[in-house]
């Protein structure tokens, strides 16, 4: 994949099925950027995450079990029990530590900043805690966009909220218009 192209990391946790249903089904295919979904995942149970996304969006929606190069138009989905970072645009599967607390979106987002730069995009959905606000403060302060769900329509607001008040997210609203703020935003820089 080219090292110049979008990468948009996208972390979810309670209420996030929602949210990321209602953000891939207004989202249109051949963007030309790369999706991967960090969600909270029990460490025991296989997620069902990629076949549930299957049915929201014309784009090939793949786990990402081993590393693997990224493409263009693939959404890739976080596996139980593990992390995921990104280095020289390749996924990179690490086994997930015995902490309790899940820091499993800020640690692929602040790879993400650390490796795409301007070209990353941080998308921040409904969940409990914080997570996400570390890796999105690093996305913002290597140039990348940082979009977050607005609180009042999340069913659980504390992530969002937790980017808006540490963070200068540039789009706060519902997933369906962030999905299209995304969209209008991907398909303008592929212009220039």
């Amino acid at each position: 994949m080219e090292n110049d192209c979008y990468v948009v990391g996208i972390g979810a946790s309670a209420g996030g099925m929602e949210a990321l249903r209602t953000f891939f089904s207004q989202l249109p295919p051949n963007l030309p950027a790369a999706f991967v979904v960090i969600t909270h995942l029990m460490r025991e149970h296989r997620s069902i995450l990629d076949s549930y996304l299957r049915d929201k969006t014309e784009m090939a929606v793949v786990r990402c079990d081993h590393d693997m190069g990224i493409e263009l138009g693939m959404v890739y989905v976080l596996p139980e029990n593990t992390h995921v970072t990104i280095r020289q645009r390749i996924l990179r599967v690490h086994p997930r530590s015995n902490e309790i607390i899940n820091h499993a979106i800020d640690i692929f987002l602040s790879s993400l900043a650390t490796d795409c730069g301007s070209k990353a995009i941080a998308v921040v959905l409904s969940g409990r805690g914080s997570d996400g606000l570390e890796g999105s403060r690093k996305v913002s302060a290597n140039g990348g966009t940082v979009l977050v769900q607005s609180p009042e329509s999340a069913y659980a607001g504390d992530m969002p909220q937790a980017i808006i008040t540490g963070d200068h997210p540039q789009e706060i609203s519902s997933p369906g218009y962030l999905a299209e703020k995304l969209a209008s935003l991907l398909l303008d820089s592929n212009k220039t």
